[in-house]
């Protein structure tokens, strides 16, 4: 780390700073200090639904250089949580103001988070109810950094931006489908998406409690896979929780020795958008120069299984999550967001049952397929809106961003949204790996494969370095 290095141009990687704090270029007041400057310096930018006092923030920062840095994996490193994830004594939203109400305790990876010194700094936009791809549903939203005309991907919207401005190291958010991966690929950061059950989601405003996930938004995969490995936990409060203990390390393969999926080419849709067709088509070439076998796959079953999300009788377990707070007509519920969710009403129990038996069938399908490849590579998103398009055509385009992500939880696999290229418009493109179960440190180490393999910058390149 260079002495002379300006705090104003830190990256918050986690290797820049465990650098700064090693060699007492900056200390752990220091960085917060700069933070609060940044978050000041944009104003009101839609990222944030609640951040604490710099105060109590500055405290956190003394109390943890009381503390034996070298005891705490996470020693002063800044995160926020998307604001449907509990932080006892502050507020939780769901972005919809009029439901406001303060939990009496803290998600139990979060509190896992604190302990291990990492540092909360606030809590983030979102598309309310986690109901959207688009993260513009909300009474205030970010926008995308790259161009503030486009959207910039939901629902956890404020906590990938968040990551991308270097306002904090990583960020929380959740993910039923898509919305850990989306806002990723639209920022330029990393969207790791675990197995459904791996990391507990007890304590929180749930979409789909039963396939729910929360994601890690990050700068890198190393990055990620450090939150990911303190978030580990049993938990017998999540009854959803499956045993990580049996979570199997990241497989020493080369990527030269990976058998790669490919949607087949009838099923790859980019919705007019050449430019993202044109860097996947980069993509897909990049990951053959680095010696990996690639292989067409049908992607019926997953175009399937990706419907199901929002056009059935699913709907009925987002309905069950949020239906306490429809009971009123407050003006604060997107309207979107309600018409979606309340289609439930139309399903009956029957319906849900046969839409149940079809998911255990496809899952199957799914298990041969990834049988026979180590992974399958999709877009992350075929395209990116401008807002207002978005929010002229609210439903359909929405569903669009998620043709390459609705699928994933429903049928209980892992994700990891990389970084791939930056469009000649200017705007990011990130590609998805999926991988079966519990693939989850194998896909974060073939990410970061990739991200070394690529030399495009971290987050928004605003003269943040890392060193």
């Amino acid at each position: 780390m260079n002495s002379n290095t300006q705090i104003e141009t830190l990256s918050l990687s986690f290797e820049t700073l465990k650098q700064c704090y090693k060699n007492s270029v900056f200390t752990v007041v220091d960085v917060v200090n700069e933070i609060f400057r940044r978050m000041n310096s944009r104003g009101e930018d839609g990222v944030w639904t609640f951040v604490l006092k710099q105060s109590e923030v500055l405290q956190r920062a003394k109390d943890l250089m009381d503390m034996d840095a070298s005891s705490l994996p996470l020693y002063g490193i800044p995160f926020c949580v998307k604001d449907n994830i509990h932080i006892e004594g502050y507020p939780t939203t769901a972005s919809c103001p009029s439901i406001a109400f303060i939990p009496e305790t803290t998600a139990l990876v979060v509190k896992r988070l604190l302990d291990a010194g990492a540092i909360l700094v606030g809590k983030n936009t979102m598309d309310q109810f986690a109901t959207g791809l688009v993260g513009v549903r909300s009474p205030e939203h970010p926008v995308n950094l790259f161009n503030p005309e486009y959207i910039p991907g939901g629902s956890s919207s404020g906590s990938a931006v968040a990551v991308s401005a270097g306002l904090v190291s990583f960020a929380l958010g959740s993910d039923t489908g898509g919305s850990g991966r989306i806002p990723a690929a639209l920022n330029n950061i990393v969207g790791v998406k675990p197995t459904p059950g791996v990391l507990s989601t007890d304590g929180m405003v749930y979409a789909n409690r039963s396939f729910d996930c929360m994601p890690i938004f990050a700068l890198s995969c190393n990055d990620a896979k450090a939150v990911f490995e303190q978030g580990l936990t049993e938990d017998i409060s999540d009854p959803f929780l499956s045993n990580f203990t049996v979570l199997p390390e990241a497989q020493d393969k080369p990527m030269s020795e990976q058998v790669v999926g490919i949607p087949a080419p009838e099923y790859l849709e980019f919705f007019g958008d050449t430019q993202a067709q044109e860097c996947f088509e980069q993509a897909v070439s990049r990951m053959k120069s680095l010696g990996a076998t690639l292989v067409d796959v049908d992607y019926s079953l997953f175009l399937e299984a990706g419907r199901m999300l929002f056009d059935g009788p699913l709907l009925a377990e987002r309905l069950s999550s949020i239906e306490p707070f429809l009971q009123d007509d407050s003006n604060d519920i997107h309207p979107s967001v309600r018409a979606i969710v309340e289609k439930a009403k139309q399903f009956s129990a029957v319906d849900l049952c046969h839409e149940y038996y079809r998911i255990t069938e496809l899952q199957a399908v799914a298990r041969q397929l990834f049988a026979s490849i180590d992974f399958m590579m999709v877009p992350t998103a075929p395209t990116i809106y401008p807002i207002t398009e978005v929010k002229a055509n609210p439903v359909n385009l929405n569903t669009q961003m998620g043709y390459y992500t609705y699928f994933v939880n429903i049928l209980n696999l892992s994700a990891v949204a990389v970084p791939s290229a930056i469009r000649a418009d200017g705007l990011p493109f990130g590609v998805c790996f999926v991988g079966p179960a519990k693939s989850d440190y194998s896909l974060m180490t073939l990410g970061q494969q990739w991200q070394q393999s690529n030399d495009l910058f971290l987050g928004h390149h605003a003269g943040l370095i890392n060193e």
